[in-house]
């Protein structure tokens, strides 16, 4: 007898994919501690005057502010501290002996992320500690107004995540530029930090089983730019897919609301590249992330000069 077969997505992963309201309380929670120990990070780097520092120094003192964390497991995945020309290695891991120290003149980029019992993280910042050129910027600017664009984007349930890559590339594209990795991947709960069957990538990347975006799935939003030999840029937040108020009643149209509560370097920021409604959504992003993190601050005693750290760099542009 002839045998058919089928080929089709397990139904454990769409329950992974769409979380329920514990596990989305729970991401949206250990991301306000995540954010606070990354903050606590990056105003070491800023301060500390421990000489040599190098790029594994860098994600052993990430890993300690972020295990002195409630609720803290592990790392999600070795930790991407990478300055200057490391940068532009998209999955650099840095070693002993070989890595770089950590140059102040330089781009420096920061992927990382934790297991919390509540939730898993993952999270990119580039930031400069001296004066970037106006290159720098401006390729900065262009990788945070598509990371916006695509953050503010509207779109109907089931929408393939590839049906939206093309928004968080567009101030790229505008101007020949580009990145070699997809826009963002799905996430699990206490579960793996790259996790299908939704993710966010150029349509030559589209899998069979790719599920359309859904109210309830935690995904990665995150554009690039390389500069090879000299600079990488990118900025990740981890965005919840949530309903708005257009569409029909049985269908409301979805959006994505942030869930990362980490700074964004506005040091390189060109305002005048941005729309308005950019600046008004980067804006509203740092005063969240201010009010939830101080918040959590209050209650673990920190000293003032960290929080003053904090309050400036989500100062109103």
């Amino acid at each position: 007898a002839e045998v058919s077969t089928q080929s089709t997505g397990s139904p454990v992963q769409t329950m992974k994919a769409v979380k329920n309201e514990v596990e989305l309380q729970g991401m949206r929670d250990c991301h306000v501690r995540d954010g606070a120990a990354l903050c606590e990070y990056f105003h070491w780097l800023e301060t500390t005057d421990q000489s040599p520092l190098d790029e594994v120094d860098g994600a052993d003192q990430a890993e300690k502010f972020r295990s002195a964390q409630d609720l803290y497991v592990s790392l999600s995945f070795d930790t991407i501290s990478s300055s200057g020309p490391n940068g532009a290695v998209i999955h650099y891991k840095p070693e002993k002996g070989s890595c770089r120290p950590i140059d102040r003149s330089m781009v420096y980029l920061c992927d990382s992320g934790a297991q919390y019992r509540d939730g898993t993280t993952d999270v990119t910042r580039t930031i400069h500690m001296g004066t970037p050129t106006e290159r720098q910027r401006e390729c900065f600017t262009r990788v945070l107004m598509g990371h916006i664009d695509l953050a503010m984007a509207v779109f109907p349930p089931n929408t393939k995540g590839t049906c939206l890559d093309c928004l968080a590339r567009r101030p790229l594209w505008s101007v020949g530029l580009n990145y070699q990795h997809g826009t963002g991947h799905g996430v699990g709960s206490f579960l793996n930090v790259h996790e299908g069957p939704c993710r966010i990538a150029a349509g030559s990347r589209m899998t069979k089983h790719e599920m359309g975006l859904r109210k309830g799935m935690i995904l990665s939003d995150e554009p690039g730019y390389y500069e090879a030999g000299e600079y990488g840029i990118r900025i990740e937040s981890l965005v919840e897919v949530v309903e708005t108020e257009v569409g029909p009643e049985d269908g409301r149209f979805l959006t994505f609301r942030p869930v990362t509560m980490a700074p964004i370097d506005l040091g390189l920021v060109v305002k005048e590249m941005m729309s308005r409604d950019q600046v008004t959504w980067l804006n509203k992003y740092h005063a969240e992330v201010r009010e939830k993190v101080l918040a959590l601050w209050e209650s673990q005693e920190k000293g003032e000069e960290l929080k003053q750290w904090l309050i400036n760099q989500t100062r109103e542009i």
